[in-house]
C-alpha cells in the first residue's frame, strides 16, 4: 500500500510537471543575455530553478533587476535565512565544481551536461557507489545508493549508470525503457537471460537495480515487468523543481525571508570606486585588498535598526572573475554595527564611507565587481576593476601599491583584516589617488618584497635605499615647489618571505591646489634595477569634504584555512592545476576534514597524473 501511494504520488508530480511543460520560457532569449546571465541561467542553475522563475528571469530588462533576482533567488533557499552564509549556494558551487572536473570531457568543461552530473548536482554525492566497470560480458556500470534528501523523492533508491559504448559517456538507466538486454555485451533479445548474465558478473544487488531502482520492491527474475515506480523516479530526479513538496520548502523559505525581486535597487545617486592594493602575507602569498569608496557623504548609511538603536547595516558583496570572463569566487560580508553614540552618529553622516574587503588570490589577470547594499533602505552601489597580481621575480626587488592611511596603526595579529601588513593594521584612505587638503600630512604605507639573495645572511647589515618624489603631474623636473626625500630602509627588518614594511609622511604645506604625481624609487642592495610605485594626489579646497569612515565584516569568518582554499580557485580558474593542487593542500593541512578541499584537491590531482590509454 505504501509503495502504491508513493507511485500515485509520482506519478501525480509527474502529471503536475508535464501541465507545466508549455510555459514559455524565451520572454527574453537567453542567447541576448549578457554572458554572465546566460551562464547563470543556463549553466549554474539549470537543474534546480523552477520553470516559473527562469520565465520571471528571462523577463528582467536591466543587469540591476538580474543581480537584485540572482541575490533573492539563492536567499529564498537558505536553510537559514539572512545568515551570514548560505550553506544551500555554497553546497551547490561545490557541487558544479566537481562534476566539472571529475564528468564530462574537461576540454569542453561540460560535465555539468552529464547524467551523472546533474544527479550529483541534484542530490550530491551518494550513500554508497558500486562499480562494476569490467563485468564479464556486460558494460561498465556504476550504482549509486541514496537516502533521499527531499520528502519530494522516496525515502532510499538506487539510480543506475550504464557506458553504451567505450566512448560514451556514462548515462542514466531506466529499467523500463532499457531493460537488462541493454546492459549485456552479448547479443541477447530475452531479458531473464540477460538477468542471469547480470547476476553471475555482478551479484544479486545489481541484478535486482536492473529491474526496480526501489530497493525492498517485489520483482521476478525469471519473467522481469519493471513497474512504473523505477520510471516516477527517474522523472522526478530529472525535474526535481518542479515538484510539489519541493516547491513548497522553497515557499515556506521564500515566505521566512519576506523578500522580493527587487529588493536591491541600484539608485546611481552614490557613486562608488573600487581601489586595490596587492599585499603579501607573512608566507609569501597574495591577497588583493580594496576600498570601495563613495565619491560624497551618504547620510541614510547610518540609520535605525530593528532594535531602535542607531547603526548600519550593509552587505558587501565581491564577484572576482578571471580577466577572460571565467568565474573564481563569490564573497560576502556583512557590515554592521549597532549603539551608536549620536555625536558619532551626526559626525559619520558627514564624512565619505569607504566598505573593506580582502581577496586571496595567486598570481594572474581578474576582474573584481564589489556591491555595497544598504540593508536599511535596500539601496545599492557598484564599482569594478581590473586587477594584476604580478608573478614575483626571484632576483629582483619589487614594491606594492601606496596607500595612505588614517589615524595611528594598531597592532592586531590578524593577517585576515583587510590592510593588515606584518600584524599592524592600517585605516585605508586610498591607494591609486587620494584627495587632501594643502598643508595636511600624507601618511604612507607599502611594501617591498626582497629577492632570496637580499635576505643572505651576509646582506642583512644592508638596507634599501628609497627616493621619494612629490611634484606636478607633467612636469616633475620644472617644479620647483616638490618635495624630494631619501631614506634607507633596513633589510634585517623583512620577514622570512621577503616581504619588508616600510612608510612615510610626507609634509604638503607648500604645495598649492592642483594635482601631483608621488613617485617612489627603491634600489636594493644587491640589485642595480630599481622598483617603482606611483600614487596621484589631488589637493583639493579646503571646503571640500575628505574626511572618511570606513568598516569591514567580521575576520573570524575567513580562516587562513579559507584563504588557501580560495587561492585554489583562483589558480584552478586560471588552469594552473599545480599551483591549485598545492593551495588546498595547504587548505587542507590545516582542515583535514573538509570534503569540499579534499574533493577539489582529487579532481587537480586527476588532471596531473597522465592517465595510460584505454585505461578505464
Amino acid at each position: 500500500m505504501r509503495a502504491y501511494r508513493l507511485m500515485m504520488m509520482l506519478l501525480l508530480a509527474l502529471l503536475v510537471s508535464c501541465s507545466l511543460s508549455g510555459v514559455s520560457l524565451h520572454a527574453s532569449a537567453p542567447n541576448r543575455l549578457p554572458p554572465y546571465y546566460r551562464k547563470w541561467i543556463d549553466e549554474d542553475v539549470t537543474y534546480i530553478i523552477t520553470q516559473n522563475e527562469r520565465h520571471e528571469f528571462l523577463k528582467l530588462q536591466t543587469d540591476d533587476e538580474r543581480d537584485a533576482y540572482i541575490q533573492q533567488f539563492w536567499e529564498s533557499r537558505n536553510p537559514t535565512p539572512h545568515s551570514l552564509t548560505n550553506s544551500f549556494k555554497e553546497e551547490h558551487y561545490r557541487r558544479l565544481a566537481y562534476v566539472r572536473a571529475t564528468f564530462g570531457d574537461e576540454r569542453y568543461d561540460d560535465g555539468w551536461r552529464t547524467d551523472m552530473g546533474l544527479v550529483y548536482i541534484t542530490l550530491g554525492a551518494p550513500q554508497q557507489k558500486a562499480n562494476y566497470h569490467q563485468g564479464m560480458s556486460t558494460r561498465p556500470v556504476e550504482i549509486w545508493f541514496y537516502l533521499s534528501p527531499t520528502p519530494a523523492l522516496p525515502a532510499y533508491f538506487n539510480l543506475v549508470f550504464y557506458k553504451r559504448s567505450e566512448v560514451d559517456p556514462y548515462t542514466l538507466y531506466s529499467p523500463r525503457d532499457d531493460g537488462p538486454t541493454k546492459i549485456v555485451t552479448n547479443d541477447l533479445h530475452d531479458d531473464a537471460q540477460a538477468l542471469k548474465v547480470i547476476d553471475k558478473s555482478m551479484g544479486a544487488e545489481a541484478t535486482h537495480a536492473m529491474v526496480s531502482l526501489i530497493p525492498g520492491e517485489p520483482i521476478n527474475i525469471d519473467h522481469p515487468s519493471p513497474t512504473m515506480a523505477s520510471d516516477l523516479l527517474l522523472e522526478a530526479v530529472r525535474n526535481l523543481p518542479e515538484q510539489k513538496l519541493e516547491k513548497e520548502r522553497i515557499a515556506r523559505l521564500r515566505a521566512a525571508n519576506r523578500e522580493v525581486v527587487t529588493s536591491s535597487i541600484f539608485t546611481g545617486n552614490h557613486a562608488t570606486e573600487l581601489e586595490t592594493v596587492v599585499l603579501r602575507d607573512s608566507r609569501g602569498l597574495d591577497t588583493v585588498h580594496y576600498l570601495l569608496r563613495n565619491e560624497r557623504p551618504d547620510p541614510t548609511l547610518i540609520g535605525t535598526l530593528k532594535d531602535k538603536r542607531a547603526g548600519y547595516e550593509m552587505t558587501l558583496t565581491t564577484r572576482v572573475s578571471t580577466e577572460a570572463g571565467k568565474a573564481v569566487y563569490e564573497r560576502r560580508d556583512q557590515l554592521a554595527a549597532g549603539g551608536i553614540s549620536a555625536q558619532a552618529v551626526e559626525s559619520g553622516r558627514g564624512k565619505v564611507f569607504g566598505a573593506e574587503g580582502r581577496l586571496p588570490l595567486v598570481p594572474g589577470n581578474y576582474v573584481v565587481e564589489a556591491t555595497l547594499t544598504n540593508n536599511l533602505t535596500h539601496d545599492s552601489s557598484r564599482a569594478s576593476s581590473k586587477v594584476i597580481v604580478p608573478v614575483g621575480q626571484p632576483n629582483s626587488l619589487a614594491i606594492s601599491q601606496l596607500m595612505l592611511y588614517r589615524g595611528n596603526p594598531v597592532q592586531n595579529g590578524r593577517e585576515q583584516i583587510p590592510f593588515t601588513l606584518a600584524g599592524v593594521r592600517f585605516s585605508p584612505r586610498g591607494t591609486q589617488s587620494v584627495e587632501v587638503h594643502a598643508g595636511e600630512s600624507l601618511p604612507l604605507v607599502y611594501q617591498l618584497w626582497l629577492s632570496p639573495k637580499d635576505l643572505q645572511a651576509g646582506e642583512k647589515s644592508k638596507a634599501v635605499h628609497v627616493h621619494y618624489t612629490l611634484g606636478i603631474v607633467g612636469s616633475m623636473a620644472g617644479d620647483s615647489n616638490r618635495i624630494e626625500e631619501d631614506e634607507d630602509v633596513p633589510v634585517a627588518n623583512a620577514d622570512t618571505a621577503g616581504n619588508l614594511v616600510s612608510g612615510r609622511t610626507l609634509d604638503t604645506s607648500k604645495l598649492q591646489q592642483g594635482n601631483y604625481r608621488l613617485v617612489i624609487k627603491a634600489t636594493g642592495p644587491g640589485s642595480s634595477r630599481p622598483a617603482f610605485s606611483t600614487m596621484t594626489i589631488r589637493i583639493v579646497p579646503p571646503e571640500a569634504n575628505v574626511e572618511m569612515w570606513t568598516a569591514y565584516g567580521d575576520d573570524r569568518l575567513h580562516p587562513v584555512w579559507q584563504d588557501d582554499f580560495l587561492r585554489g580557485l583562483a589558480a584552478e580558474a586560471l588552469n594552473d592545476n599545480a599551483e591549485a593542487a598545492a593551495c588546498f593542500r595547504r587548505a587542507l593541512a590545516i582542515n583535514p576534514n573538509d570534503s569540499e578541499i579534499q574533493t577539489h584537491l582529487s579532481a587537480m590531482d586527476r588532471k596531473l597524473v597522465p592517465h595510460t590509454p584505454g585505461a578505464l
